[in-house]
């Protein structure tokens, strides 16, 4: 007998985004998947937003409630919702033609949650050739539960790139957190079931003026609180692991995270306190994070260039790390813009 294919939710939480939830929801609505809802959650916009979304009032539920933030909308929009697998469609991302039937398709019973790859797209839409985590690259299902089994952390991509089980959610919800959903269910999810990849993009996630690493020192005077709020998510699944008997590895999870410790030499090098700070210098950070560049499967050029950026961060001048941060995390938007300007095609990164 075959197994009848789950119902999937694709829930779009919306604040101020009249420009992008339109394409956000006809990205949902176009999939091939037959029992998909769609759930749209309005909190509190005021740039119009909410006339976009009612125009597929038809065809999905619409729920316009006053600005109470993100952690509201999920909870709001996940309590509204009835699907076996849940996705947080953020309102300006997109899912790619037949995500939802892949998604079906590969679906277990174990599975917490199934990861994918997301393309990463500009204001326009217009594809940069960057990939968010690039699971292609010899990352799978067997390594990302030997990397939590080993280090208690693993590779996830952001709110998009994510299919939740209704049962791993149900426990979780309705959150009791201040930020990052996304960062705390990815984080729990190995305590609670298997993690599934789907070397795919079935995903795109927009970087924009709203969003993306700005040069006007904005967001590295968020470092700290990113860094803070990580060891939250961390404490977070600390606490369910041991509630439900799951064993962890010993030491600092973190310290076994390269995002994270690059998130740490960064605000280091730009002179900004954060908790735990005594216990790091440059080159200690830079010494574990080369130790898990080698280690941890990735390209060859993928591995030159991490293990490259940590060394030319921790050898930069204070004055100059700024600057140098903007290129790192605007350079396959730069290097497009370039190539587009002198008429070449866009370049995968």
């Amino acid at each position: 007998m075959t197994p009848s294919l789950p119902k999937i939710s694709v829930v779009i939480p919306c604040f101020n985004y009249a420009r992008y939830v339109g394409q956000a929801i006809e990205s949902a609505l176009a999939q091939a998947h037959p029992d998909t809802e769609v759930v749209v959650v309005n909190d509190g916009s005021t740039d119009g937003s909410l006339a976009v979304i009612e125009r597929y009032a038809q065809r999905v539920v619409v729920i316009d409630q006053v600005n109470q933030g993100s952690i509201a909308a999920y909870n709001r929009g996940f309590s509204e919702s009835s699907g076996d697998v849940v996705i947080f469609l953020d309102a300006d991302d997109l899912l790619e033609p037949g995500a939802l039937a892949a998604v079906a398709a590969a679906w277990t019973p174990a599975c917490a949650k199934l990861q994918y790859d997301l393309k990463i797209i500009d204001a326009e839409g217009r594809d940069t050739g960057r990939r968010f985590c690039n699971f292609a690259n010899g990352y799978g299902t067997a390594e990302a539960r030997s990397a939590f089994l080993r280090t208690g952390t693993y590779r996830w991509p952001v709110t998009t790139g994510n299919a939740y089980s209704r049962w791993f959610l149900e426990p979780m919800f309705p959150l009791r957190i201040e930020h990052g959903p996304d960062g705390h269910l990815n984080t729990v999810a190995p305590v609670y079931g298997d993690v599934k990849v789907l070397p795919q993009v079935l995903g795109a996630y927009r970087v924009h003026g709203a969003n993306m690493w700005s040069s006007d020192g904005s967001d590295h005077s968020r470092l700290p609180f990113r860094i803070h709020t990580r060891q939250r998510e961390v404490a977070f699944m600390q606490l369910h692991a041991q509630q439900r008997g799951v064993f962890l590895p010993a030491g600092n999870v973190l310290d076994r995270e390269l995002p994270f410790l690059n998130y740490r030499l960064m605000a280091l090098k730009l002179g900004l306190a954060y908790t735990g700070q005594e216990h790091d210098s440059p080159w200690s950070l830079v010494r574990r994070a080369w130790s898990l560049i080698v280690s941890e499967p990735m390209s060859l050029k993928h591995r030159v260039g991490h293990l490259g950026w940590f060394g030319v961060l921790a050898l930069a001048p204070r004055q100059a790390v700024p600057a140098l941060l903007h290129v790192r995390f605007n350079r396959s938007e730069l290097l497009q813009s370039l190539r587009r300007s002198v008429g070449l095609a866009p370049v995968r990164t």
